[in-house]
């Protein structure tokens, strides 16, 4: 009889989306009903850990998370090298890597990082377009060193080549701080709210 199990070990990236999977197959045929009770009980157990560098790193950011959506967020602050060396080194080691651009470029080839379907950002076409096509309007020219846009996106879900145009696959999501406050310098005039 042939294992329907694969005959690799298996990872935790690849355990939970397996679990994933299951429980979405579960709840959309009706087999678990009640699950925003269910969930609510058990999600006060779950933590994620992020890392990034010190100004992703904001303890307001994993209170807020922890009140308002019962999860606990367990921050890293590291420095942009070992951000780097982390997220290609100890793949196994977060759930969450909140990397910049130019480090993107190092490290999203390694395969330790998984692309998210546009189709499910909620605000994916709120996006700046400097983000998706390297310009802020049609007529910009682009600017030199990592555009965004150039890193931004990859042929599919299992990729790690670099896309020369966007797809259905994004590689990194911009932050709303300049949305939210325009005029101030990313990285060092952040208003601390």
């Amino acid at each position: 009889m042939k294992s329907i199990l694969p005959s690799k070990d298996v990872t935790r990236r690849g355990f939970l989306k397996g679990a994933a999977a299951t429980a979405g197959v579960a709840i959309g045929s009706g087999a678990i009903t009640g699950f925003p009770t269910i969930w609510a009980q058990n999600i006060k157990n779950v933590t994620l850990r992020q890392f990034g560098t010190g100004v992703s790193n904001i303890n307001a950011v994993a209170d807020k998370v922890k009140e308002d959506l019962g999860f606990t967020l367990q921050m890293t602050a590291l420095d942009s090298d070992a951000v780097a060396q982390r997220a290609v080194t100890q793949p196994n080691s977060f759930d969450i890597a909140d990397i910049e651009y130019w480090i993107c470029k190092k490290v999203f080839p390694a395969g330790t990082l998984q692309p998210m379907d546009v189709a499910k950002i909620k605000n994916y076409d709120k996006i700046s377009p400097l983000f998706i096509t390297g310009k802020l309007t049609p007529e910009s020219k682009i600017a030199q060193g990592t555009a965004p846009h150039k890193v931004g996106f990859v042929d599919g879900p299992d990729s790690t080549d670099f896309a020369s145009a966007p797809t259905q696959w994004m590689t990194l999501i911009p932050d709303d701080l300049q949305r939210r406050y325009p005029g101030h310098s990313p990285r060092s005039d952040w208003p601390s709210d």
